[in-house]
């Protein structure tokens, strides 16, 4: 078979591309520092790619609902920890106003410290994380108890408010405002015992002074049972918290060994397609450096 110029001249051109093709892949992952810019580069690659990404994003979310979670639960411990000292404090003047010796003038004054602590109560029960008020279910939007409890009528909401913090794993993180503060027109309820008390005291009740102890200590008791279950969900949280970032941090080595390039290689591969890409011009250069007249000659 004849070899002709052109022959010559469109084989080595084809194989000049391919030299350029290669020395430019080298060179944007150089740009890049990606092993894979575009699927066809590799394309099973980019599907263990897609996947890990797609891990990291739910992961992602999952931690921001687990740090969300874990900020309503903070909240709310700190808000049931100004009870439980409301409380205690409610317990102290009850004592205090139910001896006999107290006169009628000083359990006044006891009973106006007591009013001033029921309307706190009234506010912590109200209390709001992010516009949300944490004590009335799932009815966030909506205040839970009126100014007076124990005169205006409520109902509050019972369910719960859940943030998923995996595939399949939801995490409560409120606490019901019954379980608290007590139903409307339950007599045992804090709001009904504190009111109770301060009639009591302004009515120079001994009996009556007396007989609110034991259900504030009751009431005192179902305030830190409730606390100590939020605590346990707080628990719960870090340890969740933890694992989900180390599954991301997993997810991040997965996909950096599968899209990122090895830079050191990268180097090598640039410098030799760079050189192999020179050494082609050159020799291109040299064979197709005759013209028409030097074939005439």
């Amino acid at each position: 078979m004849r070899i002709t110029q052109s022959m010559m001249t469109s084989s080595m051109m084809s194989g000049l591309q391919g030299n350029y093709r290669r020395l430019d892949k080298y060179q944007e992952q150089m740009m890049t520092q990606r092993r894979i810019n575009r699927p066809s580069d590799d394309p099973v690659g980019v599907a263990s790619a897609l996947q890990y990404r797609g891990q990291i994003t739910a992961t992602t979310q999952f931690e921001q609902n687990a740090d969300d979670a874990d900020a309503w639960l903070k909240y709310g411990d700190t808000v049931m920890t100004e009870v439980t000292q409301i409380v205690q404090k409610l317990s102290e003047l009850a004592v205090q106003g139910g001896t006999d010796t107290v006169p009628a003038d000083a359990r006044a004054n006891i009973a106006a410290e007591v009013d001033q602590l029921f309307q706190q109560l009234v506010s912590l029960g109200n209390s709001q994380f992010k516009g949300k008020y944490i004590f009335n279910g799932e009815r966030t939007d909506e205040k839970p108890f009126p100014d007076d409890p124990t005169q205006t009528a409520y109902a509050l909401d019972d369910g719960e408010v859940r943030y998923q913090v995996g595939a399949g794993i939801t995490v409560s993180v409120n606490t019901l405002g019954e379980q608290v503060f007590g139903a409307y027109g339950d007599t045992s309820g804090i709001f009904a015992v504190v009111d109770n008390l301060k009639k009591a005291l302004l009515a120079d009740d001994t009996a009556g002074i007396q007989s609110a102890i034991p259900s504030l200590q009751k009431n005192l008791e179902t305030t830190i049972t409730a606390q100590a279950e939020m605590g346990g969900k707080q628990n719960r949280l870090e340890f969740t918290l933890s694992r989900l970032g180390d599954l991301n941090i997993n997810y991040m080595d997965l996909q950096s060994k599968v899209e990122d390039a090895d830079i050191s290689k990268v180097i090598i591969d640039l410098k030799t397609s760079e050189s192999v890409y020179q050494a082609s011009l050159d020799t291109m250069a040299r064979i197709i450096r005759p013209s028409l007249l030097d074939f005439l000659r």
